[in-house]
């Protein structure tokens, strides 16, 4: 395959970009359009390659993501249109943020390692600090508000809209996740109603309030401890359930306006693998690349571009087996808007 490859040079870092020829998709009977795939690759601050991952791209072509290299950070940035680097703090207690979403405005709704209790010791570090994970939303100014569910031990944001309403989950005191939706303060669980359902996960919410995300069943095994895990579509009032055809896992990522669905299923491997769901009809997603283990798709706009992240066997590099790039898809054309399309 055709492979062009440049080096953008930023203050303080090098944005790696490779450009493939078009048709790596995986194309479906019907008229899905052929991708234009982009890998971008973030060096980590002692400029190692293959810890990117890109979690969602607005409208603007701002991109949210991060490195997944848990040994630093993990570290947080959005690229905006001409794919500079902008580092995503927010205050001096949160030392590791994750953006997940990225509206129109710029502005994100992510995950935060925030220090509750410094403990002073005697030798290097010299403190010993204790930590919780809270959801956080940037707005546009860079001000960050941290969301912490009410009573919650744990909470994390992953969808925003162009209002500004959030979507995530938290865990409760028993240790049990439910779902929640959060605008200018006010905190809303969100369960899905189905019988048997144990965990309830929201990933993303569009402009018209619909919201897409998985839950867990009771159908326990050894294979599957925790329950069966399926796709869910809240839409009006109602509660709708889909599943990749014979996956064994399905969590859909996002959604636009248009109700198209981007996520990611399990094969018969557990191998994670990509769809794009449209008009009913589900199409697999692939970068198609050489030693390609796993192709993530995380966010679609409303263009119907997509991002995400790709890993590649990397046997050599004990510390990192599979390394992870992540991926700009650009469609040859758009999608068109359609009303919401989940099949029942």
């Amino acid at each position: 395959m055709r492979l062009n490859r440049w080096i953008i040079y930023l203050p303080g870092s090098i944005l790696m970009l490779a450009l493939h020829a078009p048709s790596a998709l995986v194309l479906a009977a019907d008229s899905i359009p052929a991708y234009r795939f982009i890998t971008v690759d973030i060096p980590t601050p002692k400029g190692n390659l293959g810890f990117t991952t890109l979690a969602d791209i607005n409208d603007n072509g701002e991109i949210s993501g991060g490195f997944t290299d848990t040994n630093l950070g993990p570290y947080g940035f959005i690229l905006d249109k001409k794919m500079r680097q902008i580092q995503v703090r927010c205050s001096k207690d949160v030392i590791a943020t994750v953006p997940q979403a990225i509206n129109k405005h710029g502005e994100i709704a992510g995950s935060a390692t925030v220090v509750i209790q410094r403990i002073p010791i005697p030798d290097p570090p010299f403190e010993i600090l204790i930590t919780k994970t809270s959801g956080f939303y940037r707005d546009k100014r860079g001000r960050c508000t941290l969301l912490d569910f009410p009573s919650a031990t744990l909470t994390e944001a992953v969808g925003v809209n162009d209002d500004g309403q959030v979507v995530g989950d938290y865990r409760d005191s028993a240790g049990n996740f439910h779902g929640f939706f959060w605008d200018a303060g006010l905190f809303l669980t969100i369960d899905v109603t189905f019988p048997g359902t144990t965990i309830t996960g929201p990933t993303a919410i569009n402009n018209v309030g619909q919201i897409v995300g998985f839950y867990f069943d009771n159908n326990v095994s050894a294979t599957f401890p925790n329950g069966q895990t399926h796709g869910f579509l809240y839409d009006n009032g109602a509660f709708s359930a889909f599943d990749f055809p014979d996956g064994l896992a399905t969590l859909p990522a996002d959604i636009n306006d248009s109700g198209h669905i981007v996520g990611i299923y399990s094969d018969a491997d557990f191998i994670s693998r990509s769809f794009l769901l449209q008009n009913g009809h589900f199409t697999e997603l692939d970068v198609g690349l050489a030693d390609t283990f796993t192709t993530e798709v995380s966010g679609i706009n409303n263009k119907g571009q997509i991002v995400g992240r790709y890993t590649q066997n990397n046997p050599a590099d004990p510390v990192n087996p599979f390394t992870s790039h992540g991926f700009v898809g650009i469609p040859k054309n758009h999608f068109k808007p359609i009303a919401s399309d989940l099949v029942n």
